[in-house]
């Protein structure tokens, strides 16, 4: 059976029917469960990805996004890109005693997504309505 890819403000809007029913989900997984429901009462051929959903809803302005993570040794891997909406990463600075400036970390300009040197894996999303737009 063929599928069929949705539009991003098709997308925008299942996930805000979605949050206005449910206002707070733990998990990605069944974000994207019910988001995909109530695209596909839409169009039956309609398919969305956990990547996508996250991408979306980390960036959307009507949802809050908390995002639990472990540490791992090092920023191999990060390359400049956020792990969760693939936005550019920020450095983090402070000034020394002795003039100069040390980066601290990296945070995300488009999601709330922060690290230290010690680069943070995303494990747990947590997703609430925050407010009608």
């Amino acid at each position: 059976m063929p599928y069929t890819i949705p539009p991003d403000e098709e997308v925008l809007d299942a996930l805000r029917s979605v949050m206005r029913r449910v206002k707070g989900i733990g998990s990605l997984t069944k974000l994207r469960m019910l988001v995909l429901k109530e695209l596909r009462n839409r169009d039956p051929g309609y398919t969305v990805s956990h990547e996508r959903v996250r991408k979306l809803a980390a960036t959307a302005p009507f949802l809050k996004v908390s995002i639990e993570a472990r540490q791992n040794e090092g920023l191999k891997g990060l390359k400049g890109k956020c792990p969760v909406c693939r936005g550019k990463l920020k450095s983090t600075k402070n000034e020394t005693i002795y003039g100069g400036t040390v980066t601290l970390g990296y945070r995300c300009t488009q999601c709330p997504y922060w690290t230290t040197m010690k680069k943070r894996i995303p494990t747990r999303y947590r997703f609430e309505f925050d407010k009608e737009i």
